[in-house]
C-alpha cells in the first residue's frame, strides 16, 4: 500500500497501544499543530526510552507480519478494467453483509433521515451508518443505480483505491486488512487487484 504500518503524515494525534511491562498505555504523537494543543492539555509524560523501543519493535513486527500486498499501479489496473467479467464472479461470491465496511477505518458511508414526533411539534435530522453494499445506498430520486452485487463490490473497490487516490493523493485503504479477515466468504481485495492486472496484461 505504501501507507504502513507506520504512520508518517496526515494525522493530528497518533496512538501506539502498549502493553509491555504488564501495564497498558498509549504512546501519543502530535502530527499537526491541533494535535501538539490537544497534547499540551492533556494530562501526560514524556515516554521512556524502554516505550520509545517497544514502539520500535511493534512497528518492525508489524511490518514483518504483513503478508499481503497490492501490484504496483493498482488504480490504472482497476481504470482499465471497469467492465471486466470479474465484478460479476465478484458479485456472485460476495453476500453484500457489509463486515468490509463496517471494520474498514475509512469507510464513511451513511444516509439521513427525517424523524418527526408523533404530535408533529419537532422533527429531527438523523444521520445513520450505512454501506455502499446496501442496494438502497445507491438510491437516486427515480430508483437504485447499482442494483448487482459485482457493480457495488466494484464501486468500494474503485472507491478506495482509484477515486480517492486521484482526490487525495493517497490511496483509501490503510493495508490493515480488516476486510479480508472478516468477509465471510473470504473475499480478498489485494487478490482480485492481482487478477485484475493479469488479465489487463
Amino acid at each position: 500500500m505504501g501507507c504502513g504500518p507506520e504512520v508518517k503524515e496526515g494525522f493530528d494525534l497518533l496512538l501506539t497501544e502498549l502493553t509491555g511491562g504488564g501495564e497498558h498505555r498509549f504512546l501519543v504523537e502530535a502530527g499537526s499543530d491541533a494535535g501538539a494543543d490537544l497534547l499540551r492539555i492533556l494530562p501526560s509524560r514524556l515516554p521512556e526510552r524502554e516505550e520509545l523501543e517497544e514502539r520500535r519493535r511493534l512497528l518492525r513486527q508489524t511490518a514483518e507480519g504483513m503478508k499481503r500486498s497490492l501490484p504496483p499501479g493498482a488504480a490504472s489496473v482497476l481504470a482499465r478494467n471497469l467492465e471486466h467479467p470479474r465484478w460479476q464472479a465478484l458479485g456472485e461470491r460476495c453476500l453484500a453483509c457489509g463486515n468490509c465496511t463496517l471494520v474498514c477505518p475509512t469507510c464513511f458511508c451513511s444516509r439521513m433521515a427525517e424523524k418527526t414526533g408523533l404530535d408533529g411539534t419537532r422533527a429531527e435530522h438523523w444521520r445513520y451508518q450505512d454501506s455502499c453494499f446496501n442496494a438502497a445506498h445507491s438510491y437516486i430520486h427515480g430508483g437504485v443505480l447499482r442494483h448487482e452485487r459485482g457493480s457495488r463490490y466494484r464501486q468500494w473497490l474503485t472507491h478506495k483505491l482509484l477515486h480517492w487516490q486521484a482526490q487525495f493523493g493517497t490511496p483509501g485503504c490503510t493495508g490493515c486488512g480488516r476486510c479480508i479477515a472478516w468477509c465471510p466468504v473470504g473475499i480478498d481485495l489485494t487478490e482480485e487487484v492481482r487478477v485484475l492486472g493479469e488479465v489487463a496484461a
